[in-house]
């Protein structure tokens, strides 16, 4: 299994499993998913307001999953998280679901990511995120949901790493 270090040496997480050299176990963990993304913006605090806004009109929670924005890093998880292979840096949202703080179940949910934390997304941008979605249909509904709150709603289809990162 790769360290954090090592996948951190070798770019940002989305990209560097994709662009490094993966082991057959690593690329057995490799998937096609298809990202929900409501907007895009230059600047962390207007995808923040604009995600919050969003979630506020929706009903969907927003939650940025223990990560936090620094002014040189961007967007990364705290030099105080509490797992320390993640500590400093950035990994982009997985999954479809999380579990909110004070919670028993999962639950969908909106969220900030990097663009350069995917593979073919255009670097340098943060994006608002409302799934990741194994189906592209299951997506497109999805993006059709929130076009009433976010008009430029889109679909990219990607490749995310769904193994261990310890």
């Amino acid at each position: 299994m790769r360290s954090f270090q090592s996948l951190r040496i070798l770019g940002l997480w989305g990209i560097a499993l994709l662009t490094g050299s993966l082991t057959a176990e690593e690329a057995d963990f490799m998937a096609d998913r298809y990202v929900v993304v409501l907007a895009v913006y230059k600047t962390f605090a207007a995808a923040q307001q604009d995600a919050v806004k969003i979630a506020d009109a929706s009903g969907l929670p927003f939650s940025m999953e223990g990560r936090v924005y620094d002014e040189k890093r961007g967007l990364i998880y705290p030099d105080t998280y509490e797992d320390e292979a993640f500590r400093g840096g950035y990994l982009a949202r997985s999954y479809d679901t999380t579990v909110l703080p004070g919670k028993e179940t999962e639950t969908q949910y909106l969220s900030v990511e990097r663009s350069d934390g995917y593979d073919g997304f255009k670097p340098g941008f943060y994006m608002v995120v409302a799934g990741i979605r194994e189906a592209s249909g299951d997506a497109s509904q999805q993006a059709d949901r929130f076009r009433t709150w976010a008009p430029t709603a889109y679909v990219k289809k990607t490749r995310i790493y769904l193994g261990c990162l310890h």
